[in-house]
């Protein structure tokens, strides 16, 4: 049985999805939800938004992140904002200045997600986890669930290239 979030790790990395304009997808606004409900529970963690800004983003994934937990009460004191990452993997490195050390982290993304996310963080941060899972919106699921197993394919061969480099 996976351990439930419980506040237990000092920081929550909430992933960067896709933004329309300014406002959060609704896959982005269910992980912010998420993420925002918790630090509710847990005033004692501090929230890591990530998320650079694609070419048909008007802003950072994070900047979105980080606007919108304001707007749902988490104070700014609270934020650290990571808004140059296009990848799981980068969400993960570029944000290490600020959870380096830490044995684990609680990570927020989309239910469809999480697993491949915990694994990026297992493999190549030897980071412990929890997560927090996001819903889905029905009418993206399925492009989402053939995307992630295609981003499973690339984890494993860019594994394999991380892991036996010279």
């Amino acid at each position: 049985m996976l351990k439930q979030p419980d506040g237990t790790y000092r920081y929550v990395l909430i992933l960067g999805a896709k933004v329309n304009g300014i406002k959060p997808s609704k896959a982005l606004r269910h992980r912010i939800e998420v993420a925002a409900a918790y630090a509710a529970r847990f005033p004692h963690v501090e929230l890591i938004a990530t998320g650079g800004q694609g070419p048909d983003e008007g802003m950072a994934e994070a900047l979105v992140i980080k606007r919108e937990l304001i707007a749902r009460g988490v104070s700014e004191e609270r934020i650290h904002v990571e808004a140059a990452s296009t990848s799981t993997y980068e969400n993960f490195l570029l944000s290490r200045v600020i959870w380096d050390g830490e044995p684990g982290l609680t990570v927020v993304t989309n239910d469809f997600h999480v697993r491949r996310a915990r694994l990026v963080a297992r493999l190549y941060f030897g980071l412990k986890t929890d997560a927090l899972y996001a819903l889905t919106p029905a009418s993206v699921k399925p492009k989402y669930v053939i995307r992630e197993q295609l981003a499973y394919i690339k984890l494993f061969l860019n594994y394999m290239r991380w892991k036996w480099r010279p």
